[in-house]
C-alpha cells in the first residue's frame, strides 16, 4: 500500500538522489544512473512503505554526435584496460624473477581486480550511454553490481596491501625477512578478496530492480541503513585507506631520501668502497622508481574518486541532496574506468622490468601470429596446387597446434 501521508520534500529528494546514485558505491564503479532529472515526480513503495520520489523515464536528450564520441572513448579505454591488466597478469606469471616479488604479486591481484571492473562494467556502460534504466533483469542487477562492487574493494584493499608491504621492506628492513615471505603474501592476497567478497554481500542480498528501471540496493529501512552503510563503506573503502597510503608513502619516501643523503656522504668519505656504494645506490633508485610507479597510481584513484565519493557521501546524509545531470553521471563512468585502466600505463612509464616485459610479451604474440599466417598462406598454396591429402592434414595439424 502507498503511504497516504505524502513524504516530506526533505525525504522524497534524499531518496530520489540516492536512487540516482543507483545504491551502490556507484558513482564509484560505472554506476548506471537511470533516469537523470532535476525532478523527482513519482511517488512509488519500497519496502519500509515509504513513498520515494522517482522519475520515471529519462528525460535526457543527446546528440548523435555526443553519443558516438562517448562510446569511443569508453572503447579505447575499454581495450586499454582490457589488454594492459591481461598483459601484468601474463608477464608477472610468465617471468619468475618478477613473479618472486611480494610487490609485484600484489600488484598482479590489483591488475585481476581492474581487468574485471573493466569486463563486467561494460554492461553498465552501454546502459549508461542508452539512457533507458536497467534492462539486464533482477539476476544480473544482483550479480553483475555483486561482482563490480567487490573488485572495487579488492582493489583498493590490494593497493593498500602494496603500500603496506613497501613500508615494511624499506622502513623496516630486518622484519620484512619474516613478515614478507610467499607463505604471509598468500594468505594477504585471500583475505584481500575474503574480506571484499564479504563487504559485498549486501550489494548481492539487497540489490532490486525497482520501476522504473533502477538497479539499486534497498535496505529493510531505507534511511538508516543506506547511510549506516554509506558511512562504513565511505570509511572502509576510500577516507581510511586514503590516509593510511598518504602517512605510509611520506614516510616512505623520506627513509630513501635520507638513505641517498647518507650514501652520498659514505661516497665522499670512503671512495675505495666505490662497489658496494653503487650497489647501494642502485638499489634506492630502483625501490625509488616502484615508490614513485606506485604513489602515481594512487594519486590516480583519488583523483578519479574524489568528486564521486564525496558527493554520495553528501546526498546520503544531506537535507537537501544535489541532484546528479547525466553529463555528471558519464563524467563519473570515465573516471572510474581511466582508474582502472591506468595503472598498466604507469607500470610502462615508470617501471623498466614492465616496460621491458610488456614489449617482450606483444612482440612474442606478433611472431606468433606472422607464423600462423605464413603457415596458412603456404598450405593455401598447397591445396591450390591439387596436393595430396596427407600434406594438407599435416599442415592443418600444425596450424591449430600453434
Amino acid at each position: 500500500m502507498e503511504s497516504t501521508t505524502p513524504p516530506s520534500s526533505t525525504t522524497a529528494e534524499l531518496n530520489c538522489s540516492l536512487g540516482m546514485l543507483s545504491g551502490e558505491l556507484l558513482p564509484l564503479v560505472n554506476s548506471t544512473l537511470n533516469g537523470y532529472s532535476s525532478d523527482c515526480n513519482v511517488t512509488m513503495e519500497t519496502d519500509s512503505n515509504i513513498s520515494v520520489g522517482m522519475p520515471p523515464h529519462p528525460v535526457h536528450s543527446t546528440s548523435v554526435q555526443a553519443v558516438v564520441g562517448l562510446s569511443l572513448l569508453f572503447f579505447i579505454i575499454e581495450i586499454v584496460g582490457i589488454v594492459g591488466n591481461s598483459l601484468v597478469v601474463i608477464v608477472v606469471l610468465l617471468d619468475r624473477k618478477m613473479r618472486q616479488s611480494v610487490t609485484n604479486i600484489f600488484i598482479m591481484n590489483l591488475a585481476v581486480s581492474d581487468w574485471m571492473i573493466m569486463v563486467f562494467g561494460i554492461p553498465e556502460i552501454v546502459q549508461v550511454m542508452l539512457n533507458r534504466g536497467w534492462v539486464l533483469g533482477p539476476v544480473l542487477c544482483k550479480f553483475n553490481r555483486f561482482v563490480l562492487v567487490v573488485s572495487l574493494y579488492a582493489s583498493i584493499l590490494s593497493l593498500v596491501s602494496v603500500c603496506i608491504e613497501r613500508f615494511v621492506a624499506i622502513v623496516h628492513p630486518i622484519k620484512a625477512q619474516i613478515l614478507c615471505n610467499r607463505r604471509k603474501n598468500a594468505i594477504a592476497v585471500m583475505l584481500v578478496w575474503i574480506v571484499s567478497i564479504g563487504c559485498g554481500l549486501p550489494t548481492a542480498m539487497y540489490n532490486q530492480v525497482i520501476p522504473p528501471g533502477y538497479c539499486q540496493i534497498v535496505f529493510p529501512n531505507r534511511i538508516r541503513d543506506i547511510q549506516i552503510f554509506k558511512f562504513t563503506e565511505f570509511a572502509l573503502f576510500y577516507f581510511v585507506p586514503v590516509c593510511i597510503q598518504i602517512a605510509l608513502y611520506a614516510v616512505i619516501g623520506k627513509r630513501l631520501y635520507a638513505s641517498t643523503d647518507e650514501l652520498s656522504t659514505k661516497f665522499h668519505m670512503r671512495k675505495e668502497n666505490n662497489c658496494k656504494t653503487d650497489r647501494a645506490a642502485e638499489t634506492i633508485k630502483a625501490r625509488k622508481g616502484v615508490v614513485k610507479m606506485l604513489v602515481a597510481s594512487v594519486m590516480v584513484y583519488i583523483v578519479c574518486y574524489a568528486a564521486p565519493q564525496v558527493l554520495t557521501f553528501y546526498n546520503t546524509f544531506a537535507d537537501r541532496p544535489f541532484h546528479m545531470s547525466w553529463s555528471f553521471g558519464v563524467f563519473t563512468t570515465v573516471v572510474a574506468n581511466i582508474n582502472s585502466a591506468a595503472n598498466p600505463v604507469l607500470y610502462s612509464i615508470f617501471s623498466q622490468n614492465f616496460r621491458r616485459n610488456f614489449k617482450k610479451c606483444l612482440f612474442c604474440l606478433c611472431l606468433r601470429h606472422r607464423r600462423k599466417e605464413y603457415i596458412r598462406a603456404r598450405f593455401d598454396s598447397f591445396e591450390s596446387r591439387g596436393l595430396s591429402r596427407k600434406v594438407s592434414t599435416t599442415t592443418k595439424t600444425t596450424i591449430s597446434r600453434l
